[in-house]
């Protein structure tokens, strides 16, 4: 976290769903969820500079809106308001991670806006004030505040971090030209398939003796509902599967997906594979927050 009095900057990682369960919907109308999340080495970049009052915010690279609808933005509101240091911030935020693809970019954003003023303010908030503006942000806000791979639950706020035991693995990223809605995914899910959270247990087991390199531990609930209603997110699922040679899976509700590779070398073959077909990929590596900002 590079910081000094004028200015902070931080990289806001993506996830992957390594496993992504709907247990039912709950009383409060939200969905139960149980998820093994994997943060990853695509980052969008925020620089966070004080100012003696309001928030502005610059957008470059991917699209993201730059005024009061950027959850970085409502981050800031939301923090100034509550601890009232800084009075003001001009945010520059570098987009690497595409929109509504799945891949959590403006959850992060939001999360690491607000690790971002903590060290910019005059008393950093205690860890348990940051987690309350994180959950009121977003269901998954949370998340990024600090795990780099855990296990979600609730409507998502609830976060347990896992040690993970699979280093030097990396996967392969890619995404179309099109967006899911989250809303539409979820209207389309069917009783067959919600789950009862026994597949995360498993795949977060295996994932802390290092055994996630076994496919079967990989699950998605939207996929038959997506690649059935949006054919082209079933179009690249098979080009994916097919230059990774390991099968792909969705990434939260789509549209990206991932496939898990042996190394970095076998990710970077499977991307430039996919760059040859027309799509958008990048090889990535996992990451664990607490370390790499």
């Amino acid at each position: 976290m590079p910081a000094s009095h004028d200015q902070v900057m931080l990289r806001a990682f993506a996830k992957v769903n390594l496993t992504l369960e709907v247990l039912g919907k709950r009383p409060d109308g939200y969905h139960e969820l149980r998820s093994l999340v994997q943060c990853i080495s695509l980052a969008d970049e925020l620089t966070l500079r004080p100012t003696d009052g309001g928030i502005t915010i610059r957008v470059s690279g991917q699209w993201a809106p730059e005024g009061p609808e950027n959850l970085c933005y409502q981050a800031a509101e939301l923090f100034i308001r509550g601890v009232g240091s800084p009075a003001g911030v001009d945010i520059s935020l570098v987009k690497h991670i595409p929109a509504g693809r799945g891949l959590g970019g403006g959850s992060s954003d939001a999360a690491t806006t607000l690790l971002g003023l903590a060290a910019l303010a005059e008393h950093r908030p205690a860890d348990a004030a940051l987690h309350e503006m994180a959950a009121e942000l977003g269901s998954d806000v949370s998340l990024f505040l600090g795990a780099g791979t855990a296990v979600i639950s609730g409507r998502g706020e609830t976060v347990q971090p896992v040690a993970a035991q699979w280093r030097g693995h990396a996967l392969v990223v890619a995404w179309p030209d099109m967006a899911v809605s989250t809303t539409e995914a979820y209207r389309l899910l069917e009783g067959g398939d919600f789950t009862d959270g026994q597949i995360t247990a498993a795949a977060q087991q295996a994932l802390s003796a290092g055994q996630l390199a076994s496919d079967r531990h990989l699950f998605n609930c939207f996929e038959r509902a997506v690649y059935s209603h949006w054919p082209e997110v079933a179009r690249l699922q098979e080009r994916l599967t097919a230059a990774a040679g390991h099968p792909a899976r969705l990434c939260g509700s789509g549209s990206a997906l991932f496939a898990i590779c042996a190394d970095l070398a076998h990710a970077e073959g499977a991307t430039e594979r996919m760059h040859e077909t027309g799509y958008a990929a990048v090889a990535v590596e996992p990451v664990y927050l607490s370390s790499h900002r």
